[in-house]
Parts: structure tokens; sequence; C-alpha cells
């Protein structure tokens, strides 16, 4: 099992991660489209190519939608993440490491299982 870093700073990286993402999943998806428009009317004319151009067309605008409903997305998780990072430092959870030790629990008779006194 992997180890899981659960220090308030991990939070804030994180956060940095989403804001940086939403910046980079535009520019990039936009990037991508612009490369395909300019490639021009490369399907042609025929009966083929106007079928292709339809169902292109209805899947770059489901692409799209979909990529700038998660670009929007990103900057709500990273608020939320630095939310977290609040919650636990005022959680202060290092200090659960230094509560006492309770004291070992009754044995029990191993024939009759039954608390020995």
């Amino acid at each position: 099992m992997p180890n899981t870093d659960v220090r308030g700073s991990t939070f804030i990286t994180a956060a940095g991660g989403f804001v940086a993402e939403h910046d980079e999943l535009a520019r990039d998806t936009r990037r991508i489209l612009d490369a395909i428009a300019s490639l021009g009317d490369f399907a042609g004319t025929d009966e083929t190519a106007n079928t292709f151009r339809q169902g292109y067309s209805s899947a770059l605008k489901k692409a799209e939608t979909y990529v700038n409903a998660l670009r929007d997305v990103y900057p709500e998780v990273a608020e939320r993440l630095a939310g977290m990072k609040t919650g636990f430092d005022v959680a202060h959870w290092a200090t659960i490491e230094s509560l006492p030790k309770v004291s070992d629990p009754p044995e029990y008779s191993k024939s009759d299982k039954k608390f020995t006194p």
C-alpha cells in the first residue's frame, strides 16, 4: 500500500496542480483544435466526406463541452483542497501520536473464553 502523505502542505501542492492544469488544459486543447482546423477541408466533398464532416462536427462539439466543463471544475477542486489544508491544520493530527497508550485489555481464559482476573 502506498504511503499517504497527510501534511497540510500536501493539500496546497495538490491545489496548485489543479490551478496549473486548468490553464494548461485550456491552452493545450485550443492548440490541438487550431491545428486540426488549419488542415482545412481535408475530408473532400463526396457523400462519405459529408457524413464524416457531420460526425466530426458533432464529436468536436461534445469534446469541447467536456473539456470546458472539466477545465471549469479545476479551480473549485483547488479551492476545496486549500480548505482541507485549513481543516487539517485545525485538527492538529500530529498530536494523536502523543496520546497516552491505553492499557492492555484483560486476558481471556483459553479454555472457556471468559475474562481472567
